[in-house]
C-alpha cells in the first residue's frame, strides 16, 4: 500500500512535477508583477486625483483674483473720471 509507483507511472509523475515547477515560478513572478503594477497604478490615480483637485482650487482662486482686479480697475477708473470732472469744471 505505501509503495511508490514504479515504471512509466513514476516517470510520468516526475516529469509532471518538473513541468509544474518550471511553469509555476514564472507564473508566480508574473502575478507578482501584475499586483505591483496594479498597486502602482492605484497610487498614480490617487496622486492624479489630488493634483486635479488642487488645480481646480488654484483655478478658482485665480478667477477670484481676476474678478477682484477687474473691480479694482473699474473703481480706479470711476474715481479718476470723477476727479477729472471736478478738476476740469
Amino acid at each position: 500500500m505505501g509503495r511508490l509507483p514504479q515504471g512509466p507511472s513514476r516517470r510520468l509523475r516526475e516529469t509532471a512535477r518538473r513541468v509544474l515547477w518550471r511553469v509555476a515560478r514564472p507564473y508566480a513572478r508574473r502575478r507578482d508583477r501584475e499586483a505591483h503594477l496594479a498597486a502602482t497604478l492605484g497610487r498614480l490615480q490617487a496622486d492624479f486625483d489630488h493634483v486635479r483637485e488642487r488645480h481646480e482650487e488654484q483655478i478658482e482662486r485665480l478667477e477670484e483674483l481676476v474678478r477682484e482686479l477687474i473691480l479694482t480697475a473699474e473703481s480706479l477708473r470711476r474715481a479718476s473720471s470723477r476727479a477729472e470732472d471736478r478738476g476740469g469744471s
